[in-house]
C-alpha cells in the first residue's frame, strides 16, 4: 500500500478512522499580512500578473527571478517553494510574511479544470509538507522525527478563477479537495512523522469573491462532514475591499477570445473577458464558400474592404460580435483550423466608415481596423512543444538577415528585403539600442555557409529574416509534409528545421518573406514549369505553419507575414516593431504600433494586416540584467468599468487601501485618483459618500491639501451620505496641516510674514478642535478624544514658537485632559490601543506638572463626570489661559516638596503595553516608543547627559532600519515637544544633551513640501 500511493496509484480508502476533519476558513483580506505558508498558482506566461506578482513583491522579487531563470512551474502537478528572507522596509522587526510561497503550475490559461486544479494542490501540498518534514530532520533528532508532528496550517488563493472555466466557488472546492487528497496520501503513508494539514485558509481580497468560495464550500462541508469542518462565517483580514469596480475579475489585462473549428463548417467561441465568461457560441457557413473568401483575402493583391466585413459577418456569431467589435486589448486563440484565416483582415466598421468620399463631399471619419484597434495577438493551441527550453541569457545577441544569396536564375532580386534589414539594423544600433557587438548583420549576398555558420557561432535572442520564401512541394494528399524556409544558395533553406538545431531557442524570430507562400510566376519565377497550384496554396496557412514549428521548438514569440508585403510599408513595420521593444513596450503593443504605423502610411495596402502575430502579449525585451519583465501599466483603461458612484468609490477605496497595506507607490497611486477626479468628478463629487472617498484616497497619497478639500465638500452635501469618519478625518488633517504651516517659521520669528505663517497655523489648528472635540462631545471613543490629544499638543507646540506662554501651559493641559479621557474609555473596553494614551498621558504630565517642579494631582481613575456640555468654549478658554470652567484644574497635592515623579504603576503598565506590542506585533511605532519612554523617564529623573550616547545610539539603530521620513515625522515632532521643555535650572550638560538629541532626530525627519 504504501508504494503504491508513493507511485501515485490509489491503494484503496486510507483509514481515517479518528482524523479529524479538515478546517477550512474564508478570509476576506490582503496577502500582505498571511503569516505562515502561502499557495498561489501560475498560468504559462512571461510575466507575473495578478496575485502572483503582489506575492512577488512580498518575497523580494524572488519569484520573478526564478521565472526569468527558467525554473517556475508552469504545467499542472509542477511546483516550487519559495522561502521568504524578505525583510519588510516599513517594519524589518515583523518575521517575513508571508515566510514562505508555494507556486504550483496551473498549464496554459483557459485549459484548467477542477480535476487538474484539484491534483496540483495536492501535488504542491506533498511537495511542502516533504520539505517540512526534512526541515524537522535538519533541526532534531531521529527520534524527535517519528514522533506525531502537530497538524499544519495552509493559506491558499483561489488559483485559477480568474480565468476560463474556473469561478471563485468551485476554485475553492478544488484547492480544499487537492488538501484533502494530499492528507489522504501522508495518512496512507502509515508514518507518524509527516505532518498533515489540519486549517486551510482561503484568502481573498474582494468581499462579494470571498462569498462566493464560501457557498462553494458549504457542498463539502454537507457531503462530507467528517473531513470537512467549513467555518460558519466569513473572516475578516486586514485591508478588505468589498467588491470589484466591474464584474469581471482577470489577473490578466487583455480578453481571451477562443474561436476553434468543430467539424468542416463550425466555429467555436468561447469568452474570457471582464464582460462574459465562458460564453459558447457556434458559427456554421459553407465551407467551400469561406476557403475561397480566405485564399482571397491572403494575397498581396486585396484591398477590397468589402471582403474583410464579409468575413467578419460569416464568421462572427451577433452573439459574440459586440465583444470582437469592442475596443479590448485581444488576444485570440487559435487552432490549425482558424488560424488558417486571416483573422487581422476581419473588418467591423460599416461600409459608410470606409467609403472613399464624393469630390467636394466631406470625408467621413476613418475608424481604425479592428485588428489595430484591438491590438489583436495570436495564440496557437499546440500540444506537441519541447518541455526543456534552453533560452537564450539577457545579454546575447541579435541576428539580422536580409536578401541572402540565392540561384539568380530562378528568384529576383529584393530590394525591400534588403532595405526592410538595413533599417531593422539601424533601429537596433540607434539611440537606446544596443552595443555594435550583440548585433550580427548579414545583408546581401552572403551564400548558406555564411548564414549558417553565423546562424550557430552565437547564442541569439532575436532572429530577423528577410528575403526569399518556398515550402516543400504538396505530398499527393495535398499537404505539405514538411517545411522549407527563407531560400539560400545552392537549393537550401534557412527554416525551423535549422531553428530547432540551435542549442539556445531565440525568444523572438521574425520571418518577413515576400514568398513565404508560393508566390506569382510572372513576378519571381523566370520559367512557368516550376509554378505551383495557387489554388490549392493557403498562404496564411503556411505562416500559421512557420509560427507553429518556431513555437513547438521553444521560440516565445513569432511574427510570420501570411502574404507577400509591400516595400515601403514592410519597412516602416519593422522598424517601428523593433524601435518599440528597444523602449520596452511588451510585446502586444509593440505590434499593434507596428501595424498602426504601416496602415497609415499606406492605406491603400493590406501590408499591415498579412503579419501573424503569436506570442506572450506581456513579453518585454531586457536589454540588460538590471531590465525586468515588469512594465508601467497605462492608466487609460483600467478605470473603463466605471459606471456608477458606486464603481467610483470602490476604486478610490482600492487606491486607498493599495497605499496603506499593500506598499503601493503613492505617486503611482495619486495618479490614478486624480485621473479619477478628471474623468468623474464633476458627475459625482457632489455626492458626500463618493467626496468622502475622494478624500481619504488623496490623504493616503500624501496630498493633503486635496483631502481636506474634499472631506469638506462631502460634509457639505445635500445627500448627508458622508460618514462620521469624514468628520474625524478633516480635522486631524487640518491640525496636521496646521501645525506644517507653523514649523516653516522659525521659532521666534520677528517679521511680519512669519507672525501671519505663525497665526495662520494657530488658527488651522484651532478650527480642526472644533471639529474634533464636538464629535468627542456628542460620542466619545479612545480614537476620537487621542485625536484632540493630539491637536491640542500641536497647538501648543505652536503657542510655544510665538512665545505665548500662558496658552502654551493651557492646551498642554487640555492634552492631558483629552489623553486623560482616552486612557479612561480604553481601561473601561480593555482596548488593545491602550498604551497610546497612557504614553501620551504620562508625557504631559511631565510636561505640566513635572518641567515647573510643581506637585499637581496625577490623574488617578479618569475624568469626573461627562464630556457633553463641556465643549462649547473649551477651545477659546484653552487658548486664553482660562480655566474658569474647571476643565483643567485637578485635585491638587501638596506643592512645597516639588515634583515627586511619575507613578510607579503607570510607568509598568506602558513598558508592559509597549513590550508586548513588540513581541507579538513589532512595527516602527512600538520600538520608537520603548526609547521614547526611556527618554522621557531620563529627562524627569536628570540623567539625560548620562544616557545621551545610549540614545543616539538606540535612535540611529532605528534610523538604520526604517529611514522614511513620513514615519520620522511624528518622531520629530514628540522629541520637539519633550526636549525643548527642559526644566528651569537644569544643569547645562542637561540642556546641552537635550539640544543634541532633539538636532539628531529632526535630522531624520527633513521638513516635508507641500500641505
Amino acid at each position: 500500500q504504501v508504494l503504491a500511493a508513493s507511485a501515485g496509484v490509489p491503494a484503496g480508502p486510507p483509514d481515517s478512522r479518528g482524523a479529524a476533519p479538515l478546517q477550512v476558513t474564508v478570509l476576506n483580506g490582503n496577502l500582505s499580512f498571511v503569516r505562515g505558508t502561502l499557495m498561489v498558482g501560475h498560468s504559462r506566461a512571461l510575466q507575473l500578473t495578478g496575485t502572483e506578482a503582489v506575492v512577488n513583491k512580498l518575497v523580494g522579487g524572488a519569484m520573478q527571478d526564478s521565472l526569468h531563470a527558467g525554473l517556475y512551474p508552469n504545467a499542472p502537478g509542477s511546483h516550487q517553494l519559495f522561502v521568504n528572507a524578505n525583510a519588510d522596509p516599513v517594519n524589518p522587526w515583523r518575521a517575513p510574511q508571508p515566510a514562505s510561497v508555494v507556486v504550483v503550475g496551473l498549464g496554459e490559461e483557459g485549459k484548467l479544470g477542477e480535476r487538474e486544479l484539484t491534483r496540483t494542490v495536492r501535488q504542491g501540498v506533498l511537495a511542502w509538507v516533504q520539505r517540512m518534514q526534512e526541515g524537522s530532520l535538519a533541526v532534531g533528532t531521529q527520534a524527535a522525527a517519528s514522533m506525531p508532528q502537530p497538524l499544519l496550517e495552509l493559506t491558499a488563493t483561489l488559483m485559477g478563477s480568474g480565468g476560463a472555466g474556473i469561478y471563485a466557488s468551485n476554485a475553492a472546492r478544488a484547492v480544499a479537495l487537492g488538501v484533502r487528497e494530499a492528507n489522504r496520501r501522508l495518512a496512507a503513508l502509515g508514518r507518524t512523522g509527516w505532518p498533515r494539514v489540519g486549517h486551510l485558509t482561503l484568502v481573498e481580497l474582494y468581499l462579494e469573491r470571498a462569498s462566493d468560495a464560501w457557498q462553494g464550500l458549504q457542498v463539502l462541508g454537507h457531503a462530507s462532514p467528517d473531513e470537512f469542518a467549513i467555518t460558519p462565517t466569513i473572516q475578516s483580514g486586514v485591508g478588505p475591499l468589498r467588491r470589484q469596480i466591474d464584474s469581471g475579475y482577470r489577473g490578466t489585462d487583455y480578453d481571451l477570445i477562443t474561436a476553434t473549428g468543430q467539424g468542416a463548417d463550425t466555429i467555436a467561441f468561447r469568452l474570457d473577458t471582464k464582460r462574459a465568461r465562458t460564453e459558447v457560441n457556434a458559427q456554421s457557413t459553407q465551407g467551400k464558400l469561406l476557403r475561397e473568401l480566405v485564399r482571397r483575402a491572403s494575397t498581396e493583391a486585396n484591398n477590397d474592404p468589402q471582403l474583410g466585413r464579409t468575413l467578419f459577418q460569416l464568421l462572427v456569431p451577433l452573439e459574440v460580435e459586440p465583444f470582437l467589435a469592442g475596443t479590448s486589448r485581444m488576444l485570440l486563440e487559435l487552432d490549425a483550423t482558424t488560424a488558417a484565416i486571416p483573422w487581422e483582415m476581419l473588418d467591423t466598421r460599416s461600409a459608410e466608415q470606409t467609403r472613399q468620399p464624393d469630390a467636394g463631399q466631406a470625408a467621413v471619419p476613418d475608424e481604425q481596423p479592428w485588428a489595430i484597434r484591438t491590438r489583436l495577438l495570436r495564440k496557437l493551441q499546440t500540444e506537441n512543444y519541447r518541455q526543456h527550453v534552453q533560452d537564450a541569457r539577457v545579454d546575447d545577441a541579435v541576428l539580422v538577415i536580409g536578401e541572402p544569396q540565392v540561384d539568380p536564375d530562378k528568384y529576383v532580386a529584393l530590394p525591400g528585403a534588403r532595405a526592410e534589414a538595413e533599417a531593422v539594423r539601424d533601429a537596433l544600433l540607434g539611440s537606446g539600442g544596443l552595443a555594435p557587438e550583440r548585433v550580427k548583420a548579414l545583408i546581401g549576398s552572403d551564400d548558406a555557409t555564411t548564414i549558417i555558420n553565423a546562424l550557430f557561432e552565437n547564442c541569439y535572442r532575436i532572429v530577423h529574416i528577410a528575403g526569399h520564401g518556398e515550402p516543400i512541394h504538396r505530398d499527393a494528399q495535398g499537404k505539405v509534409p514538411e517545411l522549407g524556409g527563407v531560400v539560400l544558395s545552392e537549393g537550401t533553406y534557412l527554416g525551423p528545421q535549422e531553428i530547432r538545431a540551435m542549442r539556445t531557442v531565440p525568444e523572438l524570430v521574425f520571418v518577413n518573406c515576400c514568398h513565404l507562400a508560393a508566390r506569382d510566376a510572372d513576378q519571381t519565377l523566370r520559367g512557368g514549369s516550376q509554378q505551383p497550384d495557387k489554388d490549392k496554396f493557403n498562404r496564411a496557412e503556411f505562416a500559421m505553419g512557420v509560427a507553429d514549428a518556431l513555437i513547438a521548438i521553444g521560440v516565445r514569440c513569432v511574427i510570420a507575414a501570411g502574404w507577400a508585403v509591400d516595400d515601403g510599408p514592410a519597412k516602416i513595420f519593422a522598424d517601428t516593431f523593433y524601435r518599440a521593444i528597444l523602449a520596452r513596450r511588451p510585446f502586444i503593443d509593440a505590434v499593434a504600433q507596428a501595424r498602426e504605423a504601416a496602415w497609415l502610411a499606406d492605406r491603400g495596402s493590406n501590408t499591415w494586416a498579412a503579419y501573424q502575430a503569436y506570442g506572450d502579449p506581456d513579453w518585454v525585451y531586457r536589454k540588460g540584467p538590471q531590465d525586468t519583465m515588469a512594465v508601467a501599466a497605462s492608466h487609460s483603461e483600467q478605470f473603463d468599468g466605471i459606471a456608477s458612484p458606486l464603481g467610483l468609490t470602490l476604486a478610490l477605496e482600492e487606491q486607498a487601501v493599495r497605499v496603506r497595506w499593500m506598499h503601493a507607490d503613492r505617486q503611482g497611486q495619486l495618479d490614478n485618483v486624480r485621473l479619477l477626479q478628471k474623468r468623474f468628478g464633476a458627475l459625482w463629487g457632489g455626492m458626500g459618500a463618493v467626496a468622502e472617498a475622494f478624500g481619504l484616497a488623496y490623504a493616503e497619497g500624501g496630498a493633503v491639501d486635496d483631502a481636506i478639500g474634499w472631506y469638506e465638500r462631502a460634509l457639505r452635501a445635500n445627500d448627508a451620505s458622508a460618514s462620521m469618519k469624514a468628520h474625524e478625518q478633516l480635522g486631524n488633517l487640518r491640525a496636521r496641516r496646521g501645525a506644517h504651516w507653523g514649523r516653516q517659521t522659525a521659532a521666534g520669528a520677528a517679521s511680519a510674514a512669519g507672525k501671519a505663517t505663525l497665526q495662520r497655523g494657530i488658527d488651522e489648528v484651532t478650527a480642526a478642535l472644533r471639529t474634533l472635540q464636538s464629535l468627542a462631545g456628542l460620542q466619545p471613543t479612545l480614537e476620537r478624544l487621542s485625536l484632540c490629544g493630539s491637536a491640542w499638543k500641536r497647538l501648543a507646540m505652536l503657542q510655544r514658537r510665538a512665545g505665548n506662554k500662558q496658552q502654551e501651559q493651557a492646551a498642554w493641559r487640555m492634552a492631558l485632559q483629552s489623553y486623560s479621557e482616552a486612557e479612561a474609555l480604553g481601561r473601561t473596553g480593555a482596548d488593545a490601543d491602550l498604551f497610546y494614551p497612557l504614553i501620551n498621558r504620562l508625557t504631559l504630565t511631565w510636561m505640566t506638572d513635572g518641567v515647573r517642579g510643581r506637585v499637581k494631582g496625577r490623574v488617578k481613575g479618569g475624568v469626573k463626570g461627562s464630556i457633553k456640555g463641556r465643549v462649547q468654549g473649551r477651545v477659546e478658554n484653552g487658548l486664553t489661559g482660562a480655566t474658569a470652567d474647571g476643565l483643567t484644574e485637578n485635585k491638587r497635592g501638596d506643592s512645597s516638596r516639588g515634583w515627586p515623579g511619575f507613578e510607579p504603576r503607570d510607568i509598568e503598565a506602558a513598558q508592559t503595553a509597549l513590550r508586548n506590542k513588540t513581541q507579538q506585533e513589532p512595527d516602527f511605532w512600538s520600538v520608537a516608543g520603548l526609547i521614547e519612554l526611556d527618554l522621557l523617564l531620563a529627562l524627569a529623573d536628570g540623567r539625560l547627559a548620562d544616557e545621551q550616547l545610549r540614545l543616539q545610539a538606540r535612535f540611529g539603530e532605528l534610523h538604520t532600519r526604517v529611514a522614511a521620513p513620513w514615519a520620522w515625522e511624528s518622531v520629530a515632532d514628540q522629541s520637539d515637544m519633550v526636549l525643548g521643555a527642559v526644566p528651569p535650572g537644569a544643569a547645562p550638560a542637561e540642556r546641552q544633551a537635550a539640544a543634541a538629541l532633539a538636532a539628531l532626530i529632526r535630522g531624520f525627519a527633513p521638513l516635508q513640501g507641500g500641505g
